[in-house]
């Protein structure tokens, strides 16, 4: 077997590197490496390009590069051959494309991060994760973090193949969306999610990816969150104001007193109709995020609000109202205790965490904490409650229990009380 390095004299200032490999009769091919040089600068005795002191080059990257790929050509051949693959016409020029990572532009999803997520985007509804098809919510998720690692790769002036995820490429990135794209830890901390899961995805395809993804230091940031919840008072307080003069709050506290005693997110309970009522007082709904089917007895605040409006349901808002108009209801009736919290601030894009009046940090969350937690400190045993609620691991439903701190100070002073007592009784 024999490699040989050449350039061929012509009019061009620069001339590309051909390379020649040749094993007796069975094969003797040439093609370009892709490697271009000044005839001056090329040793055609050594194979190699000149190295000058004086002249500031690369070429002993380039030389390291031609002897290294010397050493590819003869190991795939010999393997190739071991294997029984057949040799063809183009061998030799796809070997020197698959050692200098070159791929077409139609095929560049199998080198390049973004564009394998543009690919793995839009083959996702036909696409399987984990046994079941990816849900257009996830979709939409996985666009959010493609576009934040488009825009990354043009910040960077460099295209990321999948070699280059490595720790490095966490540490700008994670840069970048802070200091650039002015995200907060949580937000990061889901993109870097989406990004493991890509590399993930990309390895079940076949190729390679940098092993560094799987590092604990390639993780995902994320702040403390301060998620409010209203207790049992503050809801009643709700259900029993009269809003008769204002149809908009009227209509909006019923929908959230749906919503409070139910446990159901928002895409869920929003679109709650009499077709999922029960007969014996019960209401059937197959979640929209989990599709999960969950039978819950309606509360009898849920009752009241359907015997008012002679069994209709309040009418249907969009989301985005619904989350502006609870902290309306929550503000005309009172609920504005200082409560620290973290709201977005619109000039910085970012969440700012401090003590608030209380409605101010209501949202369409509020509604599922507001569930579990009150049910929890009812007494309620752990797996009843998710039953209700549709979690599927207890770790997974302690993180929405929600207790405030004048409650943790109450539950341990009365704890203190008490044993204060059985040992003075002792």
């Amino acid at each position: 077997m024999n490699v040989k390095y050449f350039i061929v004299k012509g009019k061009k200032k620069y001339l590309s590197v051909y390379v020649r490999f040749w094993d007796s009769n069975r094969i003797d091919q040439k093609t370009r490496t892709g490697i271009s040089v000044v005839f001056d600068n090329w040793s055609q005795k050594k194979q190699r390009i000149k190295v000058k002191a004086n002249i500031d080059n690369k070429a002993d990257e380039l030389n390291s590069n031609l002897i290294k790929l010397e050493d590819f050509i003869i190991n795939k051949y010999n393997l190739d051959n071991a294997n029984r693959q057949t040799i063809t016409k183009t061998w030799l020029k796809d070997a020197v494309i698959e050692f200098f990572g070159r791929v077409p532009e139609n095929e560049e999803y199998k080198v390049y991060l973004v564009s394998w997520v543009e690919k793995f985007i839009k083959e996702a509804p036909k696409r399987l994760y984990r046994g079941k098809l990816i849900k257009p919510r996830s979709v939409k998720n996985y666009q959010s973090a493609l576009n934040k690692l488009i825009a990354f790769e043009a910040h960077q002036e460099k295209r990321y193949r999948f070699e280059d995820i490595n720790l490095n490429f966490h540490q700008e990135f994670v840069t970048y969306c802070r200091d650039v794209a002015k995200l907060n830890d949580n937000s990061i901390g889901s993109i870097i999610s989406r990004i493991k899961t890509f590399c993930r995805e990309i390895e079940m395809d076949g190729y390679t990816v940098n092993p560094q993804f799987k590092s604990s230091n390639f993780n995902a940031p994320k702040n403390e969150t301060y998620d409010t919840y209203l207790n049992e008072d503050e809801i009643n307080i709700i259900f029993n104001h009269d809003f008769s003069d204002n149809e908009r709050l009227d209509n909006v506290r019923d929908l959230f007193i749906i919503g409070l005693r139910t446990g159901l997110r928002v895409s869920d309970f929003l679109r709650i109709n009499t077709d999922n009522i029960l007969d014996n007082n019960v209401f059937n709904i197959t979640t929209t995020k989990t599709r999960q089917n969950l039978t819950i007895p309606i509360h009898p605040q849920f009752q009241s609000v359907l015997d008012k409006r002679n069994g209709r349901f309040p009418n249907r808002i969009s989301d985005q109202k619904f989350n502006k108009y609870i902290k309306d209801v929550c503000e005309a009736v009172g609920i504005n205790k200082p409560t620290f919290g973290s709201i977005m601030n619109p000039e910085t894009k970012r969440k700012e965490a401090k003590i608030y009046p209380k409605h101010k940090l209501i949202s369409s969350h509020c509604c599922r904490r507001s569930f579990s937690s009150n049910l929890y400190k009812a007494g309620f045993e752990i797996p009843v409650i998710m039953k209700a609620t549709g979690h599927k691991s207890e770790a997974q439903f302690i993180r929405y229990i929600k207790l405030s701190q004048d409650e943790h100070i109450e539950k341990l002073s009365e704890y203190w009380g008490k044993t204060e007592k059985n040992r003075k009784a002792v």
